[in-house]
């Protein structure tokens, strides 16, 4: 069983890169039975095709989310939600590759094989800064709680690393 967590996102743009700090802050702080992947894919876009194209059976990716709603929201979206989401919302850069990295994994013969799992959270800002806005950074906690859930209901256990 393979299984990804990646964040995606660009840090420079403040709110862009909450993906990024969240998958960052998770692997900081835990390790994982059974062992996961945790990947910062930043703004890598279609070469995340290779990271993906040997196979993966489940997959939770961190990413800004545009739903519309008020900023801090946080949505889980799953499986072929997470393919309509990207579809219907490129916004940026990644998001378009990552949109057409699920399409190619398909076509490849390389879909994700069980769970597929966006975690995201409505940005506040995409101003040009390596924090994240206020209200954004003080949702980190529950996004990361989110984030963990969704492992767990994959059969993935997060054990809390001893501070050294």
């Amino acid at each position: 069983m393979r299984t990804i967590l990646m964040g995606i996102g660009n840090i420079l743009m403040q709110d862009e890169g909450i993906g990024v700090h969240v998958v960052r802050e998770i692997e900081r702080r835990y390790s994982f039975n059974p062992f996961i992947e945790i990947i910062d894919a930043g703004t890598l876009g279609l070469e995340i095709l290779y990271m993906l194209q040997d196979g993966v059976d489940n997959l939770v990716v961190v990413d800004a989310v545009m739903g519309g709603k008020p900023p801090g929201t946080i949505y889980t979206f799953k499986n072929e939600e997470v393919k309509k989401y990207y579809l219907k919302h490129k916004l940026s850069a990644h998001e378009v590759g990552f949109s057409e990295v699920l399409a190619l994994l398909e076509v490849i013969g390389k879909p994700v094989r069980q769970n597929l799992v966006l975690v995201g959270i409505e940005p506040v800002s995409f101003e040009v800064s390596l924090e994240l806005h206020e209200k954004t950074a003080s949702r980190m906690e529950d996004l990361v709680k989110t984030v963990l859930q969704e492992l767990k209901h994959i059969g993935i256990e997060a054990l809390e690393k001893i501070p050294s």
